[in-house]
C-alpha cells in the first residue's frame, strides 16, 4: 500500500472527528434515495466509459437503517449491497459512530462488506456543515478496503457543497486515490440535483463528471 493512501485510511477518521454535532440513523419511517450517473473522459482506447448508481436508505426505527447500494454500467452490475446500520454507543454525544454491516455481490461474487463511520456536524458563521469518514472492508475471497471522507457545507438556503476524498486498496486492481467535489441544489422539497467532479490523484482512471437526483421523502 502506498504511503498516501496508508494516510487516508489512518487520519480521515480522526480528521472527521474535530468538529461537532451530526445524526447518523434516518429517521424512523424516513426514506432517502439517490440515483446517478458517470460519465468519464475518453480513454487510451477513445471510449467514454458510463457508469450507473443507484442507493437507499430506509429508517426502520430510530436506531436501524436499512439500505441498498447498487452500481454498475450498460454491460453488467458491478455492485449490488444490501446492508443494516445501527450507531454504536450513545447517539447524544457530539462524535457520532455507526456500524454497519452489508452483504450481496462485488464484480460477481458472493461478498461481505462490513463498515465504520464517524461523523460530527459543524458550524461556520451561520453556515452549518459536517464531516463523516467511511471505512468498508469488501470480503469477497480476497480482502478490499475503501475509505471516504466527505466534508459538506449548506452554502446557500437551498444549496449544500461537498468535497469527498476517496481511497481504496481493492483485492484485484490497482490502488486509487480521487477527490470528487461537487455541488447539491434543491429543485422543490425533497428533491435535489448533484452536480460533481471526478479527479484521479493516484492509481489511474479517467476524470469524470456525474450528475444525481436526490430524493427524500
Amino acid at each position: 500500500m502506498s504511503a498516501r493512501l496508508w494516510l487516508a485510511f489512518v487520519l480521515l477518521p480522526w480528521c472527521a472527528a474535530m468538529v461537532e454535532a451530526g445524526a447518523w440513523p434516518r429517521e424512523k419511517g424516513q426514506v432517502f434515495l439517490s440515483i446517478s450517473s458517470q460519465i468519464d473522459a475518453r480513454d487510451e482506447n477513445g471510449i467514454n466509459r458510463q457508469s450507473f448508481g443507484g442507493y437507499a436508505e430506509y429508517g426502520a426505527t430510530g436506531r436501524l437503517t436499512l439500505g441498498l447500494d447498487v452500481n454498475g454500467d450498460a454491460v453488467r452490475r458491478s455492485k449490488t449491497i444490501a446492508f443494516i446500520r445501527v450507531p454504536a454507543g450513545r447517539t447524544d454525544r457530539p462524535l457520532k459512530l455507526a456500524l454497519e454491516l452489508g452483504a450481496g455481490q462485488v464484480e460477481n461474487r458472493a461478498a461481505l462488506r462490513p463498515a465504520l463511520s464517524i461523523g460530527r456536524g459543524f458550524a461556520l458563521g451561520r453556515r452549518h456543515g459536517w464531516l463523516n469518514a467511511d471505512l468498508r472492508a469488501i470480503l469477497s475471497g480476497g480482502t478490499g478496503l475503501e475509505t471516504d471522507l466527505t466534508a459538506g457545507l449548506a452554502a446557500a438556503s437551498r444549496s449544500l457543497a461537498m468535497i469527498q476524498l476517496q481511497a481504496g486498496v481493492p483485492d484485484e486492481g490497482r490502488d486509487y486515490l480521487r477527490l470528487a467535489p461537487s455541488v447539491v441544489y434543491e429543485i422543490r422539497p425533497g428533491t435535489q440535483i448533484e452536480l460533481g467532479l471526478i479527479e484521479p490523484l493516484s492509481g489511474g482512471g479517467e476524470r469524470g463528471v456525474k450528475l444525481g437526483l436526490w430524493r427524500k421523502f
